[in-house]
């Protein structure tokens, strides 16, 4: 975390200085023309990659499959854009490594790693903790719903607690507080 706070008070600076230097040899209002272009790309890019991302996540939605791959090479393009719209050279040399198709998988592989355990963790979340009597499914007595256990992962199956099988949800413990403090 403090390598972060580092870069992010660094990179002001570094910019800062990389378009000095390019506007020393090539002129201000060149350096300003970039900069601009640069944002209006980078507008655009994040504009286009974001309704592809929700259309990704819509039709994950549909399908029940999570969608990394495309999920993450349009977050790792989004940032891309965003590194554009950024003013300076060293962003936008970063979003122009992020933008080439051939060093894109580079960047995209851990992204994609990130959102396949996230999908996971839900998944697991949402067996250990749906019961059909919660949510009012079903009458007591209906197999797989209230009143009667189902299958593993089914609504109504009692999910084991976080310590174990043997502690559900109906498990009770029973103890006493003890204040420490001396009263006087």
């Amino acid at each position: 975390m403090r390598w972060f706070l580092a870069a992010a008070l660094l990179l002001p600076v570094v910019e800062l200085v990389v378009a000095i230097e390019v506007g020393m040899a090539v002129g201000g209002l060149a350096v300003f023309g970039w900069l601009v272009l640069a944002a209006v790309l980078g507008m655009m890019v994040v504009r286009r990659q974001g309704s592809a991302a929700w259309q990704a996540v819509n039709r994950s939605l549909r399908t029940g499959i999570p969608p990394s791959r495309e999920l993450a090479d349009a977050t790792v393009l989004m940032l891309a854009g965003i590194l554009l719209i950024v003013p300076g050279f060293v962003s936008d040399a970063v979003a122009l490594l992020l933008l080439l198709p051939f060093t894109r998988p580079v960047a995209r592989r851990p992204i994609e790693r990130f959102f396949l355990r996230a999908a996971a963790d839900q998944a697991s979340v949402r067996t250990a903790f749906v019961s059909g009597v919660q949510f009012g499914v079903g009458q007591p007595g209906q197999p797989g719903q209230a009143g009667q256990p189902g299958q593993p992962g089914q609504p109504g199956r009692p999910a084991a607690g976080r310590f174990g099988p043997g502690f559900g949800r109906d498990d009770v413990i029973e103890g006493e507080i003890v204040d420490d403090e001396k009263r006087g």
